[in-house]
This record gives structure tokens, sequence and C-alpha cells, in this order.
């Protein structure tokens, strides 16, 4: 069964089944969570707890580490108003610090007490939402101070002090500042001197105390431009301990275009490390011919660019989403999750924190690889097409969608050491479509097509054609359009292997109309109407059906299809057979699939259901439903009429395919990029027709465009170009109507002339007769619609009347 290697949300399968009971239990844990913290705050003192809290009031506390100190005490034995009480001491007097405020936030964020400081937020949120701000301040105050650059330095120049006490503050400042050190450190490694030698072996300690944390800034660094700091990046790698990073330092071992002193301390710093395995486990022997860099850094980028390289989030979808607006927060910040990284700022010359999508982390990731590879002058054509690759997926997460971007610049990515070539190009293709880089796939295909106004016209090669055949069949809609817009602009005329294919898949592209629609399939009808009107709450526009087979194929029918909503009794085929068919989308992407349990589906014993989780569970996109009023609608409070729970629907969508799902930003990009694909497809189709191609199978989709403003002017060309009596009729009462605006009205007699000069007068005397029929009683308006109808009729006609002997010459006479 088709599936994403890797699916949007990774909570347990068991958890997407929201059913009424799980939901009810979820509201009644959170209220109950709150009353018994009220309960907490108001109950009294056990002896114990008494005991405690006479003890911290014994002694006078008025720094700002006692008080906190007896904030964080009281909190450990649950003594609410007691920790309040110290806690609210503490805020004022911070407030009464004045200038030191800073100091003093950095202060408690270096005490002992601060490894309590979670344990006080998480008791004073609910009472006191203040104090949650005030320890998020004094922990970033603390992070400031620990990666103040200047600090740092100061605490560099205090090892040279001859004083053991100075230096081991120093080397404590440094271990505090974490991977923020690391700028002040690798000089102390690029050092010769032999009177530096403690220096550095106190700066490799350092970094060995960092271990794997280390690695991922000094790779940022060493992916920059500072070539100067390469030798001492090198050594803090091997300093680090950090695994994997033996490729890192190929190139720079081994490129002659590199400083000497560069080249010299990656080759040790390989050769070091290389005598410290067993022979047996050595991935490389010390430093690697150009031949074996190649490949080896060709395995590591092919890695990189797979599923499998792309970093995990470092938050999942941490709670239910209520608000659809609210998803990115819901999910950690980031639609797809987020990944901090600290990058290199060669300006400030310290790292950046930046927290990025992960396919944004492993674009840089690639990039570095993919620099490393070009330095080296790769040979093999595997190699060249995985550069190519990364260099555009770096492009394209920074520009956004592949269609978007001018093909000019998807052509600079693209261009390797003899400049763009599409025998290269169709390479990197195949390599798209193998790493599942959907994006990349599609920038590769766009690029493909050679420029419209070649003269001679080029058309692709046979294999380039069969390439760009192929990855029609990939289960994404942008990359099956941009394949077949390329092989309808360059491929020739059909017949050739896949010609019908392409014509599909701009019909269906074509069909798009901009808005969200969502398929429901239930076997009766009551339900199926209420199934429609709660999902046409969010936006979607509901069709209804009543089994598995109308379901399909009404999935399949338009491209705008977002959702399918099927019951867990549809027959004709089953609901298990019912998602298969839908995850084999012959044409566009796959929608997700909400089954939807009714009431009273599963029996005593729960086989029913239990059978259920059990087929679907290792399916991506699919997920189990009920039809309950709190799935579509939110719950209200029996009492005050408020809203006491958010409806479960959007929380459900995302389980299934993640919060993008839900998010109306990406769901109004996503509508726009497929009425934009619509729009071109139709634009394609009508010059396909003078081509060679057959697209009287647009006729009715080109109709149906015609109630879309924004896919008018290119359906009545299409429809102009067929030659078809109901495609002129269309356009003739098109062209009828007074209420049309101006352009659009403009734009159906136009195409309505070109189809009466292209193909003659298709229309029957009846029409003829009622569009006569129509102009003469009709008031001011109407008849001058029908009078622009009637002048393209007559002058049509014009040339094939006979000219009667009296009438007077064409031209005057002398």
């Amino acid at each position: 069964m088709a599936g994403s290697p890797r699916p949007a949300s990774r909570r347990p399968f068991g958890r997407g089944l929201r059913v009424a009971l799980v939901a009810a239990a979820t509201v009644a844990a959170a209220a109950l969570a709150r009353a018994r913290a009220d309960e907490a705050a108001d109950a009294p003192l056990d002896p114990l707890q008494r005991a405690v809290v006479d003890s911290l009031q014994s002694a006078p506390r008025t720094t700002p580490e006692a008080l906190l100190e007896a904030a964080v005490r009281a909190a450990d034995i649950g003594a609410v108003a007691a920790a309040s009480d110290w806690f609210g001491k503490l805020s004022e007097a911070l407030d009464g610090a004045g200038d030191r405020r800073p100091e003093a936030l950095a202060d408690l964020g270096d005490s002992p007490a601060a490894e309590g400081l979670g344990r006080v937020e998480r008791l004073l949120a609910p009472r006191a939402p203040a104090a949650v701000e005030l320890v998020r301040e004094i922990r970033q105050a603390a992070r400031d101070r620990r990666r103040d650059p200047d600090r740092l330095a100061a605490a560099v120049a205090e090892l040279r002090s001859p004083h053991p006490e100075e230096r081991a503050a120093a080397v404590e400042r440094l271990v505090q500042g974490h991977v923020d050190a690391l700028p002040v450190l690798v000089p102390l490694l690029q050092s010769a001197a032999p009177a530096e030698a403690g220096l550095r072996d106190t700066a490799r300690r350092i970094i060995g105390m960092l271990g794997e944390d280390a690695r991922q800034p000094l790779l940022s660094w060493l992916a920059s431009d500072d070539v100067d700091s390469w030798p001492g990046i090198c050594e803090a790698l091997d300093a680090s301990g950090a695994a994997d990073v033996d490729l890192a330092m190929v190139a720079p071992a081994i490129v002659g275009d590199l400083p000497a002193d560069v080249r010299q301390a990656a080759a040790e710093v390989l050769r070091r490390r290389a005598d410290r395995r067993a022979a047996a486990d050595r991935p490389l022997q010390a430093v690697p011919d150009r031949a074996t860099a190649e490949r080896l850094l060709a395995d590591r980028l092919d890695r990189v660019l797979s599923p499998e390289g792309l970093p995990e989030p470092d938050c999942l979808l941490l709670e239910p989403i209520r608000d659809p607006a609210q998803a990115a927060a819901a999910f950690g910040g980031g639609l797809e999750g987020l990944v901090e990284r600290p990058v290199w700022n060669p300006t400030t010359r310290r790292f950046d924190r930046r927290s990025m999508p992960p396919r944004t982390a492993r674009a840089f990731d690639a990039a570095h690889l993919a620099r490393d590879l070009a330095a080296i002058g790769p040979r093999e054509p595997r190699s060249l097409a995985r550069v190519l690759l990364a260099q555009e997926e770096r492009l394209l997460v920074e520009r956004g969608a592949a269609l978007d971007v001018p093909p000019a610049d998807l052509r600079k990515a693209l261009a390797g050491p003899d400049g763009f070539t599409a025998d290269v190009t169709a390479d990197v293709l195949d390599a798209a479509v193998t790493h599942g880089l959907w994006e990349a796939a599609a920038g590769a295909a766009a690029a493909l097509p050679p420029p419209r106004d070649a003269d001679p016209p080029v058309r692709l090669a046979p294999h380039l054609r069969k390439a760009l055949v192929r990855t029609l069949e990939v289960p994404n809609s942008a990359v099956q359009f941009a394949a077949a817009r390329t092989l309808a602009l360059a491929a020739g005329p059909p017949p050739f292997a896949g010609s019908s294919r392409v014509l599909d898949v701009l019909l269906h592209a074509a069909t798009a109309r901009g808005v969200d629609r969502a398929v429901v399939a239930h076997p009766d009808s009551a339900v199926v109407d209420a199934l429609a009107t709660g999902i046409s709450r969010f936006g979607y526009e509901p069709v209804r059906v009543s089994t598995g087979r109308e379901a399909v194929f009404s999935a399949r029918a338009t491209a705008d299809t977002a959702l399918v909503m099927v019951a867990a009794r549809i027959n004709t085929p089953s609901a298990y057979e019912t998602v298969q068919y839908l995850q084999r989308q012959p044409l566009g992407d796959v929608p997700p699939v909400l089954v939807v349990v009714d009431p009273l589906d599963d029996d005593a014993r729960g086989r029913f259901l239990s059978r259920l989780i059990a087929d679907f569970s290792g399916v991506h996109g699919v997920t189990l439903v009920d039809r309950l009023d709190s799935f579509f609608a939110p719950t209200l409070d029996a009492r005050t009429g408020d809203d006491a729970a958010a409806a479960r629907f959007p929380d459900a969508l995302a389980q299934a395919v993640g919060p993008r799902s839900v998010d109306p930003a990406a769901r109004a990009a996503a509508r726009s990029q497929r009425l934009a694909r619509g729009r071109e497809a139709l634009r394609l189709l009508a010059d396909m027709s003078q081509r060679g191609w057959d697209v009287r199978p647009a006729s009715a989709t080109a109709l149906d465009a015609l109630s879309t403003a924004e896919l008018y002017a290119p359906a009545v060309r299409l429809l102009a170009v067929l030659g078809r009596p109901e495609a002129q009729a269309a356009l003739a009462a098109e062209a009828e109507r007074a209420d049309l605006p101006d352009g659009l009205r403009g734009a159906a007699v136009e195409a309505f002339a070109a189809s009466v000069a292209g193909h003659g007068v298709l229309l029957d005397c009846g029409h003829l007769r009622s569009i006569a029929a129509r102009y003469n009683p009709a008031h001011a308006p109407s008849r001058a619609a029908s009078g622009d109808v009637l002048d393209v009729l007559e002058a049509a006609g014009r040339p094939h009347r006979l000219t009667p002997r009296d009438a007077p010459p064409p031209r005057p006479t002398p």
C-alpha cells in the first residue's frame, strides 16, 4: 500500500481514535487538574508542611537568592500559598534592583536554586501567570550572560593567569558557555607556539566536555567561508570526540586550492582519528585519494538527501489543536516541527540559534557536503547529480514552491561545470524522485523545457522524454504537472509513449477551482447530510455519496479533493478496500481519509473496533473518528453557555496528515497553487490543440471552469479552439450575458468570434432564431449583448453571400 515514508505526525495511531469518551475524559481531566490546584492552594498544611514553612519564615530573607530558595523549597512540599508569597517577594525585590535587574536575574539563573525553577513554574502557573514570565526572564538572563562574547574572551585571557583559582574560575565560565565558548577556544587550537601547549590542552579538554553537542556548531562554522579558522575547527572536531565527522575534513585535506595549513591540519586530524580505530572499523585509511573521497562524499550526500536524513523535530504534536489558526503553535512553532540549529554568523563571529523546519536543516547539511564534493571535482554522473540536487533543494527552501521560481534561476542552480545541460538535469530529476524530494523533482522538470522562442524549435531527446514520462507516475500533483507541462511544451506532437498520460494529468489539473472539497461517504443519507453540514463549518465543499465506489470516483474527479470521510461500515467495497483505492490515486495527491465509526458500530466485546484499529494502524493519512456532535461543534457549558471544549475535527485531521492540513494560511496557499496549475493547464490545452493534440475531452472541464472568474479567460480560449457545437453554444451564451463584467464578456465575445472564424457556425437554426428573438424586444444592455453575437455571425456569413448585380463596387472607381 502506498504511504509516505515519514508521517507528518508521530503520535501513536491509537491516540488518533478520538471517540467522545476520550474527549470527555480529556476535558474532565483538565477541569479536575484546575480544581485540584485551587484546592491545594486553599487546603490547610499538614504538620510536616507547616514545619518546613515555619522554618523558612524563621530567618529574614531579603536577597533574591534567599527568596528564590525559599520559593523552591515551598514548592517542593506543595505549599502553594507559601511558594506564591515567596515568589511575589522575589518579584518585588527584582523590581527594586533598578539598573542591576539584568545582573540579578542572571545571578538567580546561575544559583544552586535555579534547578527548581521548573517545579515552581508548574506549581504557580495556574494561579500566577506572571510567575511563568519571571521564570523565563531568569533563564534567558542567565543564558545571555553565559553567551556574552566579552565575558568568554575575558575567561580565555584568565587562562593565562599564574593563579590556579583564577584559571579554575575561567574554565568554569567557559564550560558554562557551552557551544558559545567555541569561537574563543578554536583560536587557541590554531596556535603552534610551544608556550601555548597548556592552553591547547585546556581548550581540548573543555571541547571534549561538550562531546556531540560541539559537532553541529563546528560543522556549521566549517561550512562557512572563514577558511582562516578551518585548521582550528578541524582540531576542535577531533577534540570533541564526536562521531562521524571524518568526511567533513576530507575535502579540506585534499583540495589543492586551499592554504597549506588547512590541508595539513585536516590531514593530521584524519590520520590521528584513523590511528585510534581498529583496522576493521576504520572508515577511512587516513587521507583518501580523490576517487575514494568522491565515492564516500557522494554516499553520505545520498543518505542526507534521503528521507532518513531528515532531522527529527525538537518537539512533536504536543497538545490537541483547538484553533486551526494556532496549529503551528500546537506543533511546537512550525507546521512540520522545528529544529534548533546553531548557525555561524561571520559578522558577529558567534553562533546564532535558529529554529528552522527539518527540511531547511537538511538543506544546510546537504549544501555543506555538496560544496566539498564539488571542490573535489566529481567525475561520476551520480556524484554530479547529487551535488546539483543539493543546490536546487537549497534554492527551493529559500524561495518556495518550484513553480513560483523563474526557470532561469532553476537552471542556474542546476548548472554544473559545463553549465546547464538537459542530460544532467534528467539525472537530477531521477535522483529527486528516488529520494522523495517532490519540490526538487518539480523544479528539475520545470527547468527542462527549452525557450519558446528558440529558432529552430528544440525538442526533448527521447531519453529525456522517457525520464519525464516516468515522473508522471509520482504520487504528487506538483511533480506530475511540472512533468506534463514540460512534455506538452517540448516533447513534440503525439503520439509517443506516455502522451495520453500527459493529457490526463493536464485535464485533471484543469479541474481545480480553488476550493477545498470533501467527499462524504455513508450508506445512511441522513448521516451523510449531517456529516456534510459539519464538515462545511471548516470551509469544505461537501460531495455526498453512499458507497465506497462512488467515494473513490468522486475523489478522483477533481484536483480540489482535500479530504475523504468514509463510514466504517461502507460497502461496495468495504472501508479498508476503499482506503486502498484512495491511496492509489492515479492522478494528483493522495487525500487524507477519516474513517467514521458510528456509535453502535462496536459490539459488546469490541471486536469490530479492534479490527478497524488493527487494519488501519499502519496506514499513513488515515485515522478513526466518531460522528458525535462534539466532533464538528464546540462543547458548551450547560450552565453558562460558553464553549467548554473546542471541536475535535481539526485535531483529528492534523493527526492524520499533520498541522498543515488545518492551518488556514497553508490551506489557502494550497488552493492558490491548485488554481494556478488549473489556469496554466487550460492555457496549455488550448495551445496543444494547435499542435496535433486531440483535446476534445477537455470540453466538459472548460465548460465547468466558466463559473470561476480566475479561470474564465483561459477557459473561453480553450472552448474557442475545440470546434465542438456545445463549446460554441456555451461561448454564444456567455457572450450574450449582460450581467458579466465587461472584461469577461469581452473575452467571451472574442473567443466566440475566434471559434466561428476557425470552425464556422456550429450553432443550429433554433439557437440562431432564439438569439435573434432575444435581440428584437430586449432592453438596451441585453440588446447590445445579443447584438455582439449577431455581429459575429453576420461577419462570418458575409464572405459567402452572392453580390447583387446592382451593388456598388467594393472600391471607388476613377
